[in-house]
């Protein structure tokens, strides 16, 4: 596969405190840089989505304003589809890749964009931004769980467990899902869409 170096960047992962004498050497040709925008997420080096939380809101308050011009004359089903099609979608997605990131502050922005639209008679709903979370993170992990689902196929860590229990073991209660779960050492890493689910679920 050729890559066109000219739109190609680089961007290292690293918590805040790791010396530079640690970091991977620079990539010739290629500009590493501490964000990047990868398939409409505002990506940072220290995974704080601040960026695209504060790019999300300002989008979704500049279609709010346009839908508030083509409102008049429009039935409430017609204009809450405009608005789940050009707002909400627009909140929801890739919601869980960052959502455990996110610091309160950041949830009550995108949260306060659901409030407004719904005062404003865009939706006759109140969506609330942690539910609309869970619901997503139970379907795609629920997705997840088919035979042909890439997740098997990840990493050991996550594979389905086929032991076998000992004679003579408890028998406790089914499990919520048959992967097993990682040793997980720090909060942080407590948050991703994966290691969330697993012990969710469980």
């Amino acid at each position: 596969m050729a890559v066109n170096l000219l739109k190609t960047v680089e961007l290292v992962f690293h918590r805040p405190n790791v010396s530079h004498d640690l970091s991977p050497l620079a990539m010739s040709n290629v500009s590493r840089v501490d964000s990047a925008k990868l398939l409409g997420v505002h990506f940072r080096h220290d995974l704080n989505f601040s960026q695209h939380v504060e790019s999300d809101v300002a989008i979704c308050n500049q279609r709010l304003l346009l839908a508030q011009l083509k409102k008049q004359g429009l039935g409430v089903s017609t204009i809450d589809y405009i608005f789940n099609a050009i707002v909400l979608n627009k909140i929801v997605y890739a919601l869980l890749v960052h959502f455990g990131y996110l610091t309160e502050s950041q949830k009550q922005m995108l949260q306060r964009v659901l409030i407004r639209a719904n005062r404003r008679g865009f939706t006759p709903y109140y969506h609330d931004l942690d539910t609309l979370a869970e619901s997503a993170q139970h379907d795609l992990f629920r997705h997840s769980r088919h035979s042909a689902h890439c997740l098997n196929h990840f990493n050991h860590l996550y594979r389905p467990t086929t032991k076998l229990k000992p004679p003579g073991a408890l028998r406790l209660r089914p499990r919520g899902n048959d992967f097993e779960l990682p040793t997980v050492k720090f909060e942080f890493n407590k948050q991703n869409f994966i290691v969330r689910s697993l012990f969710q679920y469980v």
